[in-house]
């Protein structure tokens, strides 16, 4: 016991309090705590004050909502053109050029969220037939202007400040869910409920701009640079296209059951969606966690690098299939209690979706992998490839036996983008490593 103590122990208690004793590992610490921290109390949130929007609404208008959510979802990428991880790693390598980069990242977000409502509004008039649900998409699209203010959370979290971002997340997610109940209690419909989250947007994009302003930065600063304009969509051009392929992932199944099969049924499907999206937090912040021992791992040995990987799959693939398990035996129970009788045919569709979980978990890891390998064309042709076969089964299976059709679809295409490594020459190893790992922990 005392060779232990001694050897083993002391020092690594030593270690590890200076570690903890270290100013730089504290500061990341608790930024990393405000992220997370901040994170799942407004997943939580969010997610109760759903459960009251949904029985509220019932499954039709719960159905034409979560339609317009998605119909405008699919616009996002020209709002976003993929600047965000771009204009992070500028800031951390060059600050003294924050005021040029954010001004740049700033006045293109403007301007590709202009254009996204513009595309938004002409594809509706001719995909939609309704004046109703005409007037709904043009205005829920309008959040695309908030959100331009987004590269101000981007410049927060390069300086390690997600405090700052938190608590305005934290802060208009409160004042949202206070007006949302006020809206069931005085019965206010959907038309509020659209106006709401704009207000929401709003409120965090204010938010953000008064903590920029309260650490010393100035707006006035704040310049376009054509220059820079044109560096940073040269970088960002793969993460468009990547967001192309992931729009059509998250939201092109609802806008399809929409077209082909009517509001009610959007509204059964999108309940089983969100009850099989809130364990996807869960991913992130483990490998958001582990990333950095991986990274090393890699600069120190392949074997290595090999090990932790492998714990890292099995770990992913274990936990998600625990979730999918045990979800599909209480999915009745769970939709019944949670969301009403009304909403007891997304029981089936819940028991398919929940299973593509694990190649949600799955492919997070993977998506570590290839970045740490710098293979991100891999991941674009996955997420692409998955896409289009997300597409097209959809349009075979929806018509046929109705939402399930949908599920099996996303199940499949998920599969696809993570097993594309299998088919791949310089990444089929890794992908065989992946599966031995699933059943064996090395």
């Amino acid at each position: 016991m005392d060779y232990l103590m001694n050897n083993f122990i002391r020092p690594s208690l030593c270690r590890a309090n200076l570690v903890w004793n270290h100013a730089g590992f504290q500061k990341y610490f608790r930024n990393t705590g405000w992220m997370f921290g901040g994170r799942i109390f407004a997943m939580t949130v969010a997610f109760v004050v759903s459960i009251y929007i949904a029985r509220y609404l019932g499954p039709s208008n719960y159905g034409l909502f979560n339609y317009v959510i998605s119909f405008v979802g699919l616009f996002g990428f020209l709002s976003s053109l993929g600047l965000d991880g771009v204009l992070n790693r500028e800031i951390v390598k060059d600050h003294d050029k924050k005021d040029t980069l954010i001004g740049t990242s700033f006045y293109l977000k403007l301007a590709g969220s202009v254009l996204a409502i513009i595309t938004v509004f002409i594809v509706s008039i001719f995909t939609t037939s309704d004046t109703f649900t005409l007037i709904l998409i043009w205005l829920f699209a309008l959040n695309f202007i908030p959100t331009a203010f987004n590269v101000l959370e981007v410049y927060f979290n390069s300086q390690v400040l997600a405090k700052k971002v938190v608590i305005s997340q934290i802060t208009a997610g409160a004042i949202s869910a206070i007006l949302k109940l006020l809206l069931i209690y005085f019965d206010k419909g959907i038309f509020w409920l659209t106006v709401i989250y704009i207000v929401e947007a709003t409120i965090i994009a204010l938010l953000l701009l008064f903590n920029f302003t309260k650490i010393g930065n100035s707006i006035k600063k704040l310049k376009f640079d054509l220059k820079v304009a044109k560096s940073l969509l040269s970088d960002s051009w793969p993460l468009i296209l990547s967001g192309v392929a992931v729009g059509i992932y998250m939201k092109i199944d609802q806008v399809m059951i929409k077209n082909m099969l009517g509001n009610e049924q959007v509204g059964l499907y999108a309940v089983a969606v969100k009850l099989s999206e809130i364990w996807y937090f869960i991913p992130g912040i483990i490998t958001a966690s582990v990333f950095p021992a991986i990274v090393n791992a890699y600069k120190r040995s392949e074997e290595e690098f090999n090990k932790r990987m492998s714990k890292l799959y099995f770990v992913m693939f274990w936990s998600s299939f625990l979730i999918a398990l045990s979800t599909t035996f209480l999915a009745g129970p769970i939709v019944k209690i949670l969301f009403g009788e009304a909403y007891l045919g997304s029981v089936a569709v819940l028991q398919i979706y929940i299973w593509s979980g694990i190649f949600v978990f799955l492919g997070v890891s993977v998506g570590k992998y290839l970045l740490t390998k710098n293979y991100i064309k891999i991941s674009l042709l996955g997420t692409t490839l998955g896409s289009i076969i997300n597409v097209l089964m959809n349009l075979f299976l929806i018509g046929r036996i109705g939402i399930e059709g949908a599920a099996i679809s996303t199940f499949v295409s998920y599969s696809i983008s993570v097993f594309i490594i299998l088919f791949i020459y310089k990444t089929r190893n890794h992908g065989l490593l992946m599966l031995k790992s699933i059943v064996k922990l090395k």
